[in-house]
């Protein structure tokens, strides 16, 4: 077994059994322990760097002068309400102590800009350098970007709050449970619709999302249909592709419903002979188009399908299933009739309902409120059912609405409803 000993020459000598043996000399000793020490100091340092962001007291525990730890800790203690830790000149201690280890820091003069602002310690003009001088080094900070953003629709700067807008968006997603209501409400600005077109053009990582929020969320849907029609449509891609059905629906519920006719003739490859025909295919028919094309409901105590027609040629059929005793809405479709007399017709049949069972077609004016009547017909359910009527449609009433509703009487049957075939036609004056 080796035997070692350090002797006062200065030469470590190894002994053994064996014939082989080494000398280490004083230089080559002192070079080992400045190896251990350097890699002791790596250790370190690597410690820090991986404590001074999620455990900064630790980190300055290790190393009381690392940069990053210092604000990190800071900031933890100003959180935790140290008021000790808030005063001017603790943060100023701290940020020049950053500093002088790491001269550009923008985290340490973000730190004393944000407390100088909570405190009132600094005046505004010193407060947006350190803030734009902070930005400038690095724009990690959703904190230093939501103050930008006051900052800059305080002096109505549009450009530069969306600049920070996008910025802090991409920084954090959290973030955009703050932001997105307040982009969507500023949508109403046809100014700030102007200046976030070159964000639709540049497809940001959060835009689908905000578009999607926007559309579901706003009050005045609106400003949605006027940003897309500003944009010559939405963005391009898969991601997009239904925002024109969930702002068609919006518009509608929202009673703007010239603004959706408006919208819908504005869709690539939407049909605008939709907008006149009651006539039933697979164009008319396309849910991504409803209500401004047949819309079958979708309710409680309804089962409505879209079938292929036995008569072929893209020609379907709108089928229900209900409950008897379902007294409610099957399908709807809004149009934009031209003024003028018309004549509806349309062939339907049933199954298993009762004698006093019937389906009412309905069109009402639903431009501006009005909604008078414009057609209301009744029809007894049967095996072969025919509905045929004629209506006036006023110089008034850009856009109507027609609302096919069944009303059953109550049995342990289910009632199954088919539309066979609809038409609208132009009647001569």
């Amino acid at each position: 077994m080796a035997r070692f000993s350090l002797k006062r020459s200065g030469t470590v000598r190894t002994e053994g059994s064996g014939s082989g043996r080494f000398r280490i000399t004083q230089k080559g000793a002192f070079f080992a322990v400045a190896a251990l020490l350097g890699s002791v100091a790596a250790l370190s340092h690597s410690t820090v760097n991986m404590l001074h962001t999620r455990s900064p007291a630790a980190a300055l525990a290790i190393n009381g002068d690392d940069p990053v730890a210092l604000v990190r800790d800071a900031q933890s203690r100003i959180v935790a309400g140290d008021a000790q830790a808030t005063s001017e000149s603790a943060v100023l201690s701290v940020v020049q102590r950053s500093v002088q280890e790491l001269p550009i820091n923008g985290p340490a003069l973000r730190l004393y800009g944000l407390n100088s602002a909570a405190g009132g310690g600094t005046n505004l003009a010193t407060m947006r350098a350190q803030m734009e001088a902070s930005d400038r080094m690095e724009r990690r900070d959703v904190g230093a970007q939501l103050w930008l953003i006051e900052s800059a629709v305080e002096q109505n700067d549009v450009n530069r709050a969306l600049r920070h807008y996008d910025t802090a968006l991409r920084i954090e997603e959290s973030s955009r449970a703050l932001l997105y209501p307040v982009m969507t409400d500023a949508m109403d600005s046809p100014l700030i619709r102007d200046r976030f077109l070159p964000y639709m053009a540049a497809n940001p990582p959060w835009l689908e999302s905000f578009l999607r929020y926007a559309v579901s969320r706003t009050d005045t849907p609106v400003s949605m249909a006027r940003l897309a029609k500003a944009n010559n449509g939405w963005p391009e891609g898969a991601a997009f592709s239904s925002l024109d059905t969930e702002l068609l629906a919006r518009l509608v519920s929202n009673n703007d419903f010239e603004e959706a006719v408006a919208h819908f003739q504005r869709i690539e490859g939407a049909d605008p002979a939709i907008l006149t025909t009651l006539a039933l295919n697979n164009a008319s028919t396309n849910w991504r188009l409803a209500p401004l094309a047949w819309q079958p409901f979708k309710i409680e105590g309804i089962e409505t399908f879209i079938l292929a027609s036995p008569e072929g040629g893209g020609a379907v059929e709108i089928e229900a299933e209900f409950q008897a005793g379902f007294k409610g809405p099957v399908a709807r479709k809004f149009m934009a009739l031209k003024p003028g007399r018309y004549r509806v017709a349309s062939a339907m049949r049933a199954e298993d309902f009762s004698r006093p069972d019937q389906m009412q077609w309905r069109l009402t004016c639903a431009s501006e409120g009005q909604g008078s009547t414009l057609l209301s017909e009744n029809v007894d359910f049967g095996e072969k059912m025919q509905l045929s009527g004629t209506l006036q449609v006023p110089a008034a009433c850009p856009v109507q609405l027609l609302m096919v509703s069944a009303n059953t009487l109550v049995t342990t049957r289910y009632i199954k409803l088919v539309l066979e075939t609809a038409e609208i036609t132009p009647l001569a004056r």
